[in-house]
C-alpha cells in the first residue's frame, strides 16, 4: 500500500471513529456535521469497530468537502449550513 492509500485510509478511519461517536451522542448534530440523513446516522452509530477499519481499507475518501467559496455577504458557517440543507431537501425529493 502506498504512502497515499495509507494516509487515506487512516483519515477515513478517524473520520468515521467521529462520526460514529456523534451519532452515538447527538444524532441530530451528526447529521448537520457530517452531512447525512437520517437512516445513514442510525448506521454509522452502530458500525463496529471491524466495520469501520473494513470501510476505512477501502482508501477512497470518505469525507464530504463542503465548498469554500461564498458569497461575501454571508458567513462560511452560514453557507456551509445552507448548502447541507438544500442537499437534504434535494435527496428527500
Amino acid at each position: 500500500m502506498s504512502t497515499l492509500e495509507q494516509d487515506l485510509a487512516q483519515l477515513n478511519f478517524e473520520y468515521l471513529m467521529l462520526a460514529r461517536e456523534c451519532a452515538r451522542s447527538n444524532p441530530l448534530e451528526a447529521a448537520w456535521r457530517f452531512g447525512v440523513d437520517r437512516k445513514q446516522i442510525e448506521e454509522i452509530a452502530e458500525f463496529s469497530l471491524e466495520k469501520i477499519r473494513e470501510i476505512s481499507a477501502v482508501t477512497r475518501t470518505v469525507i464530504r468537502l463542503v465548498p469554500m467559496k461564498t458569497p461575501n455577504d454571508i458567513s462560511l458557517a452560514s453557507h456551509g449550513a445552507l448548502l447541507l440543507q438544500s442537499n437534504a431537501d434535494k435527496e428527500n425529493m
